[in-house]
Parts: structure tokens; sequence; C-alpha cells
């Protein structure tokens, strides 16, 4: 009998653990729609401006790498705007910091991979 009521108290306490842990947790669902279309009318305004950006820096002589810091420079601004919808949602940092960081390197990739493919089709051809 004495081994039940433990068992049963273990599953208790480890059933009351899980929800606080659940509590604190913050789900995805919670963001309002008109949040999740700021989030949208940002992230695009951000894409626009790094590939208008990254199209005015082909061709340029300029290392490449220096051209895409330059061009996520640039666009940084139009980013904000996410960040800021995020925060009025009151979105933990941590998880909002991730996303963006997600987001700037998601573009750094593509805007360097843009630069470097053109610079090699450059050199390729011999054409500026």
């Amino acid at each position: 009998m004495k081994l039940l009521s433990r068992v049963l108290l273990t599953a208790i306490a480890l059933s009351a653990l899980h929800t606080a842990r659940a509590e604190d947790e913050w789900h995805a669902t919670t963001l309002s729609d008109r949040t999740l279309e700021k989030v949208k009318l940002g992230l695009v305004a951000y894409q626009s401006c790094v590939n208008d950006e990254t199209r005015s820096h082909i061709g340029e002589e300029a290392d490449s790498r220096a051209l895409t810091d330059r061009v996520l420079k640039t666009c940084e601004g139009k980013l904000s705007k996410v960040k800021a919808a995020f925060d009025s949602e009151n979105v933990p940092g941590t998880i909002s910091e991730r996303y963006m960081r997600g987001r700037r390197t998601q573009a750094a990739r593509q805007v360097l991979r843009a630069l470097m493919g053109s610079q090699a089709a450059q050199t390729v051809t011999g054409r500026p």
C-alpha cells in the first residue's frame, strides 16, 4: 500500500511539474492575425530592400563580404518593424531575437551567394 501511495504521489508531482513548465512556455498560436500580418509585411519589405540593394551592387569590384555587410546594414531598418510587431505582442526577447537572427542569416547567405556568383561569372567571362 505504501508503494502504491508513493507511486501515486510521484505521478502527481511529475504532472504538476510538467504543467508548471508548460505555463512558462510561449506558444506560437498566441499571436494575433494582425501581428502576423505586420510581421509578414515587414519581412516582405525587408526582402524587397535586400533584393534591390543586392541588384544595385552586382558588378562592383569590392569584396563580396563587404558588399553583403553594406546591403544588410542598409536594410536593417526594415527588419526593426518585425521586432516592433513581436514586442507589441509581448513575445519573449529570446524568441524574437532568435527569429530575427535567423532572418538576418538567411538574407546574408542569399546576398553573399548572389554577389559571389556574379563575381565568379564576371571572372569567367572577362566582362564587368
